[in-house]
């Protein structure tokens, strides 16, 4: 509902937007990652439907170094919380039906000697 938010913490490194080859295509080497978001956003969402509004993300990278960008990042967080399909696989989509409906971003990054990540969405009010 409007209002509402889920916070997820995530081991490692969060998807990244790769346009050679799609981060959700189980062939990609980085495809863990996109699971790993998937599982836990699943989990986040505890049986709920995906969104119809508009919706903010808040985004903290802890790592040592960063070997993408924020803007990278975040476009593969994006790609993996909705739906999406291609000639080897087909995903619901989770938190919300598209990424169109991000309206909010708030991206950062601290640096630690472990990585992980903190992602909190906020499911907005239409208005």
């Amino acid at each position: 509902m409007s209002g509402e938010k889920i916070s997820i913490v995530v081991p490692g490194l969060p998807p990244h937007k790769d346009l050679h080859f799609s981060i959700r295509n189980p062939k990609h080497r980085r495809y863990q990652r996109f699971v790993d978001l998937r599982n836990a956003a699943v989990a986040a969402m505890a049986g709920r439907a995906w969104y119809l509004g508009p919706v903010g993300l808040t985004l903290n990278i802890l790592t040592p170094i960063m070997e993408h960008s924020l803007g990278d990042f975040s476009g593969g967080i994006a790609d993996t919380l909705d739906g999406s399909h291609g000639p080897s696989f087909t995903y619901l989509p989770i938190v919300y039906q598209d990424d169109c409906q991000i309206v909010q971003m708030n991206l950062s990054h601290e640096v630690s000697t472990e990585s992980s990540y903190e992602l909190t969405i906020n499911f907005l009010d239409s208005d």
